[in-house]
């Protein structure tokens, strides 16, 4: 036998976490409760009136009163409530000759408090089953419009409901229950596959969209050092002849002439751009250190590097993004920082089969902030449980794309009022 109460308790927390909530997590808890509390009395009201014997007609008034709610409360498609609401009431028509046919089994029969506690486990159970097929693809589709797959999953939950009700097996002159038992079974099993092969349909088509897109930006990127050595190239020749010019300087002092030394002095400064150093002996990865120095310097920044490139599988216009991305995120942060001695230390060291970069730079000290409790973060919270990573606050989406091709590692720490990002890249 089911508890009714218990039903009607694990049809809303199926509403609550299988769709997406637009408002906060007290709100959508109150409306919930209330709309359990009314199924409850509704079903002590209607059921003498209706011999509601098994219970169905009060799970059927549960999951409308909750499905009127689930209008205001998700931000899910019309279909898609509908799905969960046909969904529930499903599972109940299929448990109750289910649990009926295992308490006949069991020595206490179908009464008492073991057949109570028995119909519970096994509600709460399926349930659980329910939440964990159904959860992700529905949070991951929570925006999208109705579509034919969302039609199609809602007319054949529906025709799972007329197998769990006995209605197929009935127009076919079959009353053997493990005929309509099986029937259920095999299309619970149809609609979960066809859910959970849309879901990771679409996850993989993501993730495709993802690397073409990081494809396309490292083309980008390599266009841009392109330019970026002839920039690069174009200073070294103006060295050359700031070279020059001071040795006309020099030549002016010996012959005693003070104006034109005054007039070429000024030029003398241009000789410490950080442009024209040499950092590395790669001119694509010298460029990129070249521009950072640059950029570092007019931010107020001091940059120290130590960049060897050794011999490694990595590409060079990957290993240029990476040392442009990390280079760029780390003088942004210590920009952002109130130290008064504002740093970025860049390491670059090849070590035996693995090559690892890492920045060590001023950052900004972020501010404990108390945060709200949401429907959103409960959500938040369930997902980090069923994904096996964590996600972090770093960006630097196409050095991902790189450490995801070489089994790569990137983490950031902190150490007083400095960071320290280290990316690994496996040779």
């Amino acid at each position: 036998m089911l508890s009714l109460p218990v039903v009607f308790l694990c049809n809303t927390l199926l509403f609550m976490t299988i769709l997406n909530s637009r408002f906060r997590i007290i709100t959508t808890c109150a409306v919930s409760g209330a709309a359990y509390a009314l199924s409850l009395l509704l079903n002590t009201a209607l059921s003498p009136a209706l011999h509601n014997s098994t219970g169905m007609t009060g799970n059927v008034v549960c999951v409308c009163v909750l499905l009127a709610a689930s209008v205001f409360l998700y931000t899910n498609n019309l279909v898609q409530k509908l799905f969960v609401a046909i969904l529930l009431i499903c599972n109940y028509a299929f448990l109750v000759p289910l649990t009926e046919s295992l308490l006949g089994s069991l020595p206490f029969g179908n009464s008492g408090f073991g057949a109570v506690l028995t119909g519970i486990v096994v509600y709460v159970f399926f349930s659980f089953l329910s939440m964990i097929t159904f959860v992700r693809p529905f949070h991951y589709f929570a925006n999208r419009g109705i579509s034919v797959l969302s039609i199609g999953l809602c007319c054949a939950q529906g025709l799972c409901l007329l197998a769990a009700s006995g209605r197929i097996t009935d127009a076919l002159g079959i009353t053997a229950y493990a005929a309509q038992f099986f029937l259920t079974v095999l299309i619970y099993a149809i609609i979960a596959f066809a859910v959970r092969s849309a879901y990771n349909a679409a996850r993989f088509k993501e993730r495709e969209c993802r690397a073409d897109y990081r494809d396309a930006l490292l083309q980008a990127e390599a266009e841009y050092f392109n330019a970026m050595v002839g920039n690069v190239t174009n200073a070294k020749t103006a060295r050359d002849h700031h070279s020059f010019v001071i040795q006309e300087i020099a030549e002016y002092a010996r012959q005693g002439n003070c104006e034109g030394v005054l007039n070429t002095i000024a030029d003398a400064s241009v000789l410490h751009d950080p442009l024209l150093e040499d950092y590395s002996e790669n001119p694509y990865i010298n460029a990129v250190m070249a521009g950072k120095a640059a950029y570092a310097q007019h931010c107020g920044i001091r940059l120290e590097s130590n960049v060897e490139l050794g011999s490694t599988n990595l590409k060079t216009i990957e290993f240029c993004v990476i040392l442009n991305e990390v280079l760029e995120h780390a003088i942004d942060s210590a920009q952002r920082s109130s130290a008064q001695d504002k740093y970025v230390r860049m390491t670059v060291l090849p070590v035996e089969d693995r090559i690892t970069f890492e920045a060590v730079y001023s950052a900004p000290v972020k501010e404990q902030r108390r945060t709200a409790f949401t429907a959103e973060s409960v959500t938040s919270i369930l997902k980090s449980l069923l994904d096996s990573h964590k996600k972090d606050e770093l960006k630097l989406e196409t050095v991902r794309g790189i450490l995801e091709r070489s089994s790569g590692t990137m983490n950031l720490s902190a150490a007083g009022g400095s960071e320290i990002l280290r990316i690994v890249i496996n040779n």
